[in-house]
């Protein structure tokens, strides 16, 4: 709040004299409070930062190393929902076992659905893996929209940075056009991230991994990798024994030699698999800040593709 004060006396010092003041924006009024966002993931919030700038002071509730499906919410998630003026979530049921509830307790009508300050990221977007029907018997992390892991979609970057640029525009008229050109800015990097990643998908395309869940099947569809089996025999139920038998026969009949998990599923089930088939465990993360060297959605994605290159070519 001191520091708002004290923009805003500059800007009344400088502009002392002024008789036609130009439109009000964020660069003629440096004084006005940036827009407060809370995003579900730090994939978000780090695209929110990329298209909003100084426009916007962003919260990411995970933190890069949870199960998504599962996040824990604490009393600080919802003094921020409070105060937020837009609520970034993924969607299609990602996080659907806390969201709503943390919607409610938030008392904000800014940012609740249908309202301008709620976007959900992934609509218009085309999902995979919809369900014809739906029961337990199919698991329990159901997802009756389809496949919501869109973030580690290598088009997913465009898709969620387009979405940011129309909710902040419909927030902040006056900065369309300093928020269209970080967008255009962002896209020249997309643009030179995209020819990376297609570079190294030609090294990997035809190979077969076995993945633990379900979080790389848009990421492996890009890929032309083949995810060969799961871990989990249904998503969100862990493998018996029996499971785990039948699937390390498999890999080894096939000669499947890759494991990929994410920080939270690396787990035992994971290293019986890996050592009882001979195959190699590649630790990936499925959102910003999972691990080192991810601090941005460009640089976790480099570095998803980098590893996977490097582990189906033989490195």
């Amino acid at each position: 709040m001191k520091h708002s004060i004290l923009r805003c006396v500059a800007a009344l010092l400088l502009l002392a004299g002024v008789h036609a003041l130009p439109r009000a924006s964020s660069r003629a009024l440096p004084c006005v409070e940036p827009l407060r966002v809370v995003t579900t993931i730090p994939d978000l919030a780090d695209i929110v930062r990329e298209v909003g700038g100084d426009l916007v002071d962003v919260e990411s509730i995970a933190k890069g190393r949870e199960n998504i499906h599962s996040v824990r919410i604490k009393p600080s998630h919802v003094v921020a929902m409070n105060k937020a003026d837009l609520f970034v979530q993924v969607g299609l049921s990602l996080e659907h076992a806390w969201v709503p509830a943390l919607l409610q307790a938030s008392r904000n009508k800014r940012i609740q659905p249908g309202m301008p300050g709620f976007l959900n990221i992934s609509e218009g977007w085309e999902p995979i893996q919809v369900p014809e029907s739906l029961s337990r018997r199919q698991g329990t992390d159901l997802h009756p929209q389809g496949n919501p892991h869109i973030n580690l979609d290598p088009r997913g970057g465009r898709h969620m940075a387009q979405a940011v640029l129309d909710a902040l525009g419909t927030l902040l008229p006056d900065a369309k056009p300093e928020l269209e050109a970080r967008h255009a800015s962002y896209a020249k990097r997309l643009d030179e991230a995209e020819a990376r990643w297609r570079a190294l998908a030609a090294r990997v395309a035809g190979e077969k991994v076995v993945a633990y869940h379900a979080s790389f099947d848009y990421l492996m569809l890009e890929l032309g990798v083949e995810i060969a089996g799961s871990i989990e025999p249904k998503p969100g139920v862990p493998p018996t024994p029996r499971d785990l038998a039948r699937l390390i026969t498999r890999m080894q009949s096939e000669g499947i030699g890759v494991v990929v998990t994410a920080f939270w599923s690396n787990n035992r089930s994971v290293a019986e698999v890996a050592r009882k088939s001979g195959a190699r465990v590649v630790e990936l993360p499925d959102m910003v800040g999972g691990v080192e060297g991810a601090e941005s959605w460009i640089a976790m994605m480099d570095l998803i593709h980098e590893r996977l290159a490097q582990a189906l070519s033989g490195g």
